[in-house]
């Protein structure tokens, strides 16, 4: 048993292959040692899987079915929650996977909507980092960024994130321990994807979206005497922003720092339940998101209390034909 233990974590862990997210690989054969740890690890990714799940298709429906949340960062929002929602269909698979091997189609499919959702999630923390600053330093130009023009940056942003992560799709596979991973063509391919993700879908929309808000804060104190209840909406939107990624970076960042040092030395191991453990903790971050909207913004705030008050939200007639413009809903949350 321990000759094919040690077999197993030469396979999956090898210099040729990458565990994308953190061992997400690792179950099939020492599972069959220990399938208790099947049952513990299958049960809180399905729980956390169901969170996820009917917290962002509520926000996505949400959204479709109210003009009146109609309005840019909106826009924004409903793509992150769809990249939530991408994501939590892979921990589905992930959970399936743990209790049964899975198809090259399916593991395919897993790592092309993962990767889909990891590069999309930092870059529209970025792109909602921008449309604030330009709210507050360009006002006139950021009107002109209305619904139809969120919708075309948004496509853009999941089509650029889809050509991203090709890579992944195509090195895909299920080995001979029926584990669904990456295998590069060279060792030194590991080592450059690993700080190729970390670079691109990490640190750099980090970077800008925090030079953004900082630049935007600065802005927004010099005119906290204004009345412009545009200075309001940037103020809620600011922080709001900063609290996503915050709690981006907590989920992600000791994942990727983790994957750089496996990366770099093979004399790391853990324990299968901690690989379990830390696996799952990226995935905690889109079951955060849902909750973080209804707090911090005001519209989804006030439409969150009316749905669990049983309150009618009265709709307009029309969508608002700016960034900024809406109608204003003035009933009162319970």
């Amino acid at each position: 048993m321990e000759e094919e233990i040690e077999a197993y974590f030469n396979a999956s862990f090898g210099s040729d292959n990458f565990s994308f997210f953190l061992f997400e690989d690792f179950n099939s054969t020492l599972d069959v040692y220990f399938p208790i740890t099947r049952l513990v690890a299958f049960i809180p990714f399905m729980l956390v899987c169901l969170v996820g799940l009917v917290g962002n298709i509520f926000v996505i429906i949400l959204i479709l079915s109210s003009r009146k949340m109609w309005r840019t960062m909106n826009v924004f929002i409903f793509s992150l929650a769809l990249g939530d929602l991408f994501y939590m269909l892979c921990l589905l698979v992930f959970a399936i996977e743990i209790m049964h091997s899975l198809g090259i189609f399916m593991c395919k499919l897993y790592w092309t909507l993962a990767s889909l959702a990891t590069f999309s999630s930092s870059y529209f923390l970025a792109i909602m980092s921008i449309t604030v600053f330009l709210q507050a330093f360009y006002p006139a130009f950021s009107k002109k960024l209305n619904f139809t023009g969120a919708a075309l940056t948004s496509l853009g942003i999941w089509i650029l994130s889809l050509l991203l992560g090709i890579p992944f799709f195509l090195y895909a596979k299920v080995d001979d321990y029926s584990n669904c991973l990456i295998s590069w063509p060279a060792p030194f391919w590991n080592i450059i994807f690993i700080s190729y993700r970390f670079a691109i879908a990490f640190l750099a929309p980090l970077i800008l979206a925090g030079v953004c808000l900082i630049l935007t804060q600065c802005r927004i104190r010099r005119l906290e005497q204004s009345s412009d209840p545009m200075v309001t909406e940037v103020k809620e939107d600011v922080v709001m922003i900063m609290v996503l990624s915050l709690v981006f970076i907590v989920f992600w960042l000791p994942t990727h720092l983790l994957e750089i040092v496996l990366g770099f030395t093979s004399n790391l191991y853990f324990s299968e339940g901690t690989y379990y453990i830390i696996s799952i903790i990226p995935y905690l971050k889109s079951c955060v998101y849902p909750f973080i909207y209804g707090f911090l913004s005001r519209n989804f705030k006030d439409y969150y209390n009316r749905i669990f008050c049983c309150k009618e939200v009265p709709e307009g007639d029309n969508p608002p034909k700016t960034s900024n413009d809406g109608p204003e809903d003035k009933s009162t949350a319970c």
